[in-house]
């Protein structure tokens, strides 16, 4: 083979190599969206807008159990810097329970709560 055969044929392999990563692009896109699909398969359906009320909740829930909370049971670790200036290092939030009961009472204000129905035959 002569230089310009040469030439013309790793131009038709770049091109060649291009087309298939082209095709693997498009069928990794396709396989993402196949796991996409089989994760979500069987998951109940939540709008975006009751994700977002479902969100505020429980931040507003958060929010309150934190404000409620006795800041003398942190327990606060303080240290001074290089720079002489105090640096708080650890603040232990141990004490600050989340009951279950106020999750459930954010979620049944979003959700109708059923209890599962058993099959003992």
């Amino acid at each position: 083979m002569d230089k310009e055969q040469l030439k013309t044929k790793v131009e038709a392999l770049q091109n060649n190599l291009q087309v298939k990563h082209d095709e693997l692009t498009e069928v990794q896109q396709q396989l993402n969206v196949a796991r996409n699909e089989l994760a979500n398969a069987g998951k109940p359906e939540l709008s975006a807008d009751r994700a977002c009320d479902l969100v505020d909740l429980l931040q507003g829930m958060f929010q309150d159990i934190l404000n409620d909370c006795d800041t003398s049971d942190l327990s606060p670790e303080f240290s001074i810097g290089y720079d002489n200036t105090i640096e708080l290092d650890c603040l232990d939030m141990s004490s600050i329970e989340v009951h279950s009961g106020d999750i459930e009472s954010v979620l049944e204000q979003i959700f109708n709560i059923v209890a599962e129905e058993s099959d003992n035959s």
